[in-house]
Order: structure tokens, then C-alpha cells, then sequence
């Protein structure tokens, strides 16, 4: 009787206790993180051979989880925050190049095509040539808005990147600290576990991670670099990197070139040594808008050989890369932005660049600052002049930089330890991406590339023309630097990239019928070249300045559309794990009431038990002999 009384007791206990966990569960319901609880339910060991049992004994409340199902929520959950990081991105460019009938760059070219068609129809008026300057500026203004909202996003990434970046390591510190309260306790509480979960899930919007909870060892890595190793937590930087723009141009035989490399610049090209006679001008042009010349027969005085003493010499086939890098260092135009070289150089002691001047190498241009925003744009052109009469144009001919020449970069990178951290996925892959120039995934850059493009041949073709015997046009300075006849200058528009692109509006005034002619062509010109290079009458690649300017628009919304769509698909996989997860692991009202249920007719049967028990006893006890 007494040993029933035992059982019944333990079994009042085990159903308090199921009852109160059941009442967390339902209390924490709508906690984040909180996963249910189940009591475990023991039967107490025999202690000798007697057939009935000694009862139930609750040994402790465990969590319901599914470490592979968890594991692959936080993958899947990784790629959608990735997209949909891209998404928004994509989403705010798409809503800068938002246009109206009325309003938008589109309509500024437009009427300013109109505006030049007007003046061609009375190229005398006052009022339309104020028109055209008035046209003309806003087209310019127009262009720099849509690449400065561009470029002002890319600083709002950066700037999110750093605070996204302070976050995760603000995660990480905090399941270091976890970490280091479990090791303090015998036995690890359960609200623990399910912090450090949701700190996991919560890490994986930001970075691809992998966790490895092997026995008594915790491991966290990002993209396979180790972040948390129990108690010990590294954490992560935003490294930014900026190299220069380095430009190579051989004008001379390359048999005469020292067999050295330096910096990716491969010095011996094969290339067809040139040729240069009396009177032949030499040009090397700037964001075409700046330009310095080297004519064949001039006297210069500098320092030729760079023994810091200065000689006058004639410049021939020997000495004329010397010349042109003396004339470009001294241009003041130039030399703020980009510094000519002879070739090769070392770097001394105290930080100074030195040539070798005993003879002439590859012409050698790099920017003075490094980073895409420091980009230009340059080439050379050569007009071969008649010997006896420098009236007489033989050939021209352009030269541009060689393949062997190195793009600036603008690189930012995540790095643990000065290690880079090669991200695959999660909101820090999206904004790295599209701050790293050198990224194929990098949108931005993509779009400001396409509208500097558009600047540059804007430029190209408004600044000079030739017209041929038959009275068709060669269009552009770059077309007519490769070709025969009267190259006809305008100087409307100068700049090879949208920043440096301006409207010289005091060039309309020396405007005539001729000119104002060609420029009415420019906008049903169908088959105009992007590349930065001469125009190609026989170019099958059709595009016009309103095309290309409509491609980039339809390039942006197709980006956007791809985008959600691959982040609706991605929304499906990780809705349907998480659906899965939470009804593995979330509490149901429902269950949990017929467990309360349960657990309360257990309770009311023990405690009957027990009062049965205390009945007999009492009747025991009060019997008389």
C-alpha cells in the first residue's frame, strides 16, 4: 500500500511538471527562436525483485529540432537575403532611370535634337542658338544626375556594408559569449541552445556560415573561414583597394625595348616599327579635351638623358617618346591628373620614380590617383605631313593603348585576419559585388560604364567631322584623326566620360549651315560605335544615341525582372524548409492543449489515488480489536 502511495506521488509530480511545461510552451509561443519543449518521461529503476514498478520520474525537458533541416534553413535563408539585397538594389537604379513623355533624359535629347533642327533651319537666329546652349547644358546636367544618383547608391552600400559589417561581428561576439556562459554550467540550458540558434539565423542574412557542433566543440566558419571557434571569436573587416590606371603606347621598334615586365605592362609586343619623316605631328589626347603635340624637326630644350642637365636637341625616330613625356608632364592641363614615363622605372629610397632616359622606351601613362573614379581616357594620333609641304596630309592614323595595359581598379574585399573571406552569399556578397569595379556581378559599375560610353562617343562625334567628295560624313575626332581630307572642328561638346563631359556653348555661335548639317545626321545615325574608338561606316552592329540610351534602360528593368524572379524562386525554397521546420519545431496551441488535457486527467487520477490510499489508511487506523 505504502509503495503504491510512492508511485502515485511520483506520478503527481511527473504531471505538475508536464502541466508547467506545457504552459511554457504556450507562453513562449511567439518568442523568436523559442522552440517547444518535451518532458521526458522515465520509469524509476527496480530496486529488488518485486513485480511492480516504482513509479515515473520526469528527467528534464528537451528541445524538438532537426539539425540537418535547421542547417539547410539557414543555407537556403543565406541565398534569399543575397537577392533580395539585389533586388532592392536594382530596384532603386530602375527608379532613377524612371522617365515620362515629358520628363527624363530621353526627352532632354530629344529636344535637343529639335533644338539643332530649328537652328538649321535659320542658322542666323539669335533665339535658337540661345536655345541650343540652353539644350545643350541640360543635356549635359541631365547625364551627370542619372550617374551621380548611381554613384551616390554605391556610397550608400558602402556605408550600409560597414554597419552590416559591425553587425555580424556584433553576432559573432555575442555567441562567443554563449559560448563561454555554457561552458561555465554542468548542463546546457535549453534557452541557451535556442538563442544561439536564432543568433545562427540571424548571421546567415549577412554571410554564408557553417556550423560544426561536434561533442563538446563549437565551429563556426564564414565561407570556410573559422569566425567562432568556442570562446573564440574573430572578427571582420572591410578592406578597400585602390590601384592606378597604368597606359602603354610603343612608338618605337620594339627590338630596341629592354626584355623586362613590370606591374602586368608587357614590355616586347609585336609591333610594326613607325616610320616618322619631317613635319610629322605626334598628339596625345586627353579625355578628348586636352591635347599636346611633338612635331618632328622642332627643337626642345629639357633634360634629355636624366642627368638633371638640360640640351637642346631635334626631335627624330630616337628621342621622340622623351619628348612626348616632357610635353605632357608640363602641360598644365595634364599634369594634375596623369604622369607620362619613359618606359620602365624604379623607385628609389625616397619614393621618386626613375627612368632610364640613355635612349627611348614605350611610352608609359598612369593616373596620379588610383580607383575607378580616377579613370581617363587617352590615345595617341599621328598626322604623316608631306616633306617638302606641310600643307599636304599623307596619312593619319590613331594609336591606343595596348593590351597589355592595366585598368584601374576600385576593390573592396571582407577579410578575417588580412585573410580575404570569399563570400558566396547573403546580403555582404551583394553589396561587394557592386562595390568592387573589378566584379563581373558589379551592376552599378556596369550601368556607369554604359553612360560614360554614351558621353564619350556624344563627344566624339559633336567635336569634328570630315565630309567626303561623295557628301557623305566621317563622324567623330577619332574618325577623322584615322582619315584623309578637311577634318571640319566643332569643339561643341568635350570629355570622354560623363564627369568630364561639357557643353561649350560659346562654340554654337561659330555654328554654319555645313556644320549644323552633320550634326542633324547624328540623331538618325544608326550605326554609331561605343568602344571609344573611330566610328565604323561599315559596322553591322546597329545602334543610334537614343538606342543605346534605351538599351541601358531595358538592360536595368530585365535586370530587375531576373532578379525577382530567381528571389521568388529562392522565396519558395526557403518558405517551404522554414514551413517544414516550424511545424517540426514551433508550438501548436492545439497539441498543446490536449497535452494540457492529458497531463491534467494524469494529475487528477494520481492524486485520486493518493486520496484512496489516505481513505484506507484511515480506515486501517481506526479499526479497535
Amino acid at each position: 500500500m505504502l509503495s503504491t502511495l510512492s508511485v502515485s506521488q511520483s506520478g503527481l509530480n511527473a504531471a505538475k511538471i508536464a502541466v508547467e511545461n506545457v504552459s511554457n510552451n504556450i507562453a513562449n509561443a511567439d518568442t523568436p527562436g523559442y522552440k517547444k519543449r518535451v518532458v521526458q518521461l522515465e520509469e524509476l529503476s527496480q530496486m529488488d525483485n518485486q513485480f511492480t514498478g516504482r513509479g515515473v520520474n520526469a528527467t528534464g525537458a528537451y528541445r524538438i529540432t532537426s539539425q540537418y533541416m535547421y542547417d539547410k534553413l539557414i543555407s537556403e535563408n543565406t541565398k534569399l537575403s543575397y537577392y533580395d539585397k539585389l533586388s532592392n538594389m536594382t530596384g532603386n537604379i530602375q527608379s532613377i532611370f524612371k522617365e515620362t513623355t515629358d520628363s527624363g533624359f530621353s526627352a532632354d535629347l530629344n529636344r535637343y535634337y529639335q533644338a539643332v533642327e530649328n537652328l538649321r533651319t535659320d542658322p542666323t537666329s539669335q533665339v535658337y542658338k540661345t536655345t541650343l546652349q540652353t539644350q545643350g547644358n541640360i543635356l549635359v546636367e541631365s547625364l551627370q544626375n542619372l550617374y551621380s544618383s548611381v554613384e551616390q547608391q554605391q556610397k550608400v552600400e558602402k556605408t550600409e556594408l560597414s554597419a552590416n559589417v559591425n553587425d555580424v561581428n556584433s553576432i559573432l561576439k555575442e555567441i562567443g559569449l554563449l559560448n563561454e556562459k555554457m561552458q561555465k554550467f554542468d548542463g546546457v540550458s535549453n534557452d541557451m541552445l535556442d538563442k544561439r540558434d536564432q543568433l545562427e539565423l540571424e548571421l546567415s542574412n549577412y554571410v554564408d556560415i557553417n556550423v560544426n557542433r561536434t561533442d563538446d566543440n563549437y565551429e563556426l566558419t564564414i565561407a570556410g573561414q573559422p569566425a567562432v571557434t568556442n570562446t573564440n571569436v574573430r572578427t571582420l573587416n572591410v578592406k578597400e583597394e585602390e590601384t592606378l590606371q597604368k597606359d602603354k603606347y610603343t612608338l618605337v621598334d620594339s627590338s630596341v625595348l629592354p626584355p623586362v615586365s613590370y606591374d602586368s605592362l608587357k614590355y616586347n609586343e609585336d609591333f610594326t616599327a613607325k616610320t616618322f619623316d619631317a613635319n610629322d605631328v605626334v598628339t596625345y589626347k586627353l579625355n578628348n579635351e586636352f591635347s599636346v603635340s611633338v612635331k618632328m624637326g622642332e627643337s626642345i630644350t629639357m633634360d634629355w638623358n636624366g642627368d638633371g642637365t638640360e640640351t637642346t636637341e631635334t626631335v627624330d625616330s630616337s628621342n621622340l617618346t622623351r619628348a612626348l613625356v616632357h610635353k605632357i608632364n608640363s602641360d598644365p592641363n595634364m599634369k594634375g591628373s596623369i604622369t607620362a614615363y619613359n618606359g620602365d622605372y624604379s623607385v628609389d629610397a625616397n619614393g621618386n620614380k626613375i627612368t632610364k632616359d640613355t635612349q627611348d622606351n614605350y611610352l608609359r601613362i598612369e593616373s596620379n590617383l588610383g580607383g575607378s573614379q580616377n579613370q581617363f581616357d587617352g590615345r595617341i594620333s599621328i598626322e604623316n605631313i608631306d616633306n617638302t609641304d606641310s600643307t599636304i596630309v599623307d596619312k593619319r592614323e590613331s594609336i591606343y593603348r595596348g593590351d597589355s595595359s592595366v585598368d584601374p581598379e576600385s576593390k573592396v574585399t571582407i577579410t578575417i585576419n588580412d585573410k580575404e573571406v570569399p563570400i558566396k552569399s547573403g546580403i555582404l556578397k551583394a553589396q561587394v559585388d557592386n562595390l568592387s569595379s573589378d566584379s563581373p556581378n558589379n551592376k552599378y559599375q556596369s550601368y556607369l560604364d554604359k553612360l560614360d560610353s554614351f558621353a564619350q562617343t556624344l563627344s566624339d562625334i559633336s567635336n569634328e567631322f570630315i565630309k567626303t567628295s561623295s557628301g557623305d560624313y566621317i563622324y567623330g575626332e577619332a574618325g577623322s584623326d584615322e582619315s584623309l581630307g578637311t577634318i571640319n572642328s566643332m569643339g561643341l561638346f568635350s570629355g570622354s566620360s560623363v564627369k568630364t563631359l561639357k557643353f561649350n556653348e560659346k562654340m554654337v555661335n561659330d555654328l554654319d549651315q555645313n556644320k549644323l548639317d552633320y550634326l542633324a545626321t547624328i540623331q538618325w545615325k544608326q550605326n554609331l560605335s561605343f568602344d571609344g574608338k573611330a566610328q565604323d561606316v561599315n559596322s553591322t552592329t546597329k545602334s543610334s544615341l537614343s538606342e543605346f540610351f534605351r538599351d541601358l534602360r531595358v538592360s536595368i528593368s530585365a535586370d530587375k525582372e531576373n532578379i525577382d524572379f530567381t528571389k521568388t524562386t529562392q522565396a519558395g525554397i526557403s518558405n517551404s524548409i522554414k514551413s517544414s521546420y516550424d511545424q517540426l519545431t514551433k508550438v501548436d496551441k492545439d497539441e498543446e492543449m490536449l497535452n494540457l488535457i492529458k497531463f491534467q486527467a494524469a494529475y487528477t487520477a494520481n492524486a485520486k489515488m493518493i486520496t484512496v490510499i489516505d481513505e484506507m489508511l484511515q480506515t486501517l487506523l481506526g479499526l479497535k480489536r
